[in-house]
């Protein structure tokens, strides 16, 4: 792939991505092999990232990481918005036209997503990077299966890192 790609990242797959290879989740070592590429660029939302830190507080508090790991973790997290590795999506859910359509997904997909995931794939249909188109495509990269399948549906080009094949590949195979 020659192209500037957007890479939308999930709360799951952040979290997978900012904890590898301390905790090794399935897909991590995959997402940060494939987020090396210097034609990615990586972006998230507020939505993400405060779920990612309210993960990070769980696993902190039940002991699942030690308090120099979470503040290692979270200091990771700022680094990569800060040092621009991970930008911070400016698209506003809260307009009415776009909150109306994440509800209308949540109805529609009904035990499969929350409006937090909604948000996600109207940021990606609707969003400021709705823009690209071929292999420049913005790819949503989720390690939750109900999310990737909702994306699918709504045609939202999606990557499960877990047991799915790299996007890159996909897409020179069928150049």
């Amino acid at each position: 792939m020659d192209c500037i790609r957007k890479v939308f990242l999930d709360a799951s797959a952040l979290l997978a991505w900012i904890l590898y290879p301390d905790k090794v989740e399935p897909g991590g070592e995959r997402i940060s092999e494939y987020l090396k590429r210097p034609e990615h660029q990586r972006y998230s939302n507020e939505l993400c990232l405060t779920e990612v830190l309210s993960r990070l507080k769980w696993m902190r508090h039940y002991k699942q990481i030690t308090d120099p790991g979470y503040f290692m973790q979270v200091n990771l997290l700022m680094r990569r918005i800060d040092h621009q590795t991970l930008y911070v999506s400016d698209f506003n859910y809260w307009k009415k036209e776009f909150s109306d359509k994440a509800l209308e997904l949540v109805r529609k997909h009904q035990n499969k997503i929350d409006f937090i995931d909604a948000m996600q794939i109207v940021d990606v249909l609707y969003g400021p990077y709705r823009i690209f188109a071929g292999p420049s495509r913005t790819l949503l990269i989720t390690m939750d299966g109900k999310l990737r399948d909702a994306a699918k549906a709504e045609e939202v080009e999606v990557w499960f890192p877990p047991d799915e094949t790299d996007p890159d590949q996909l897409t020179t195979q069928s150049s």
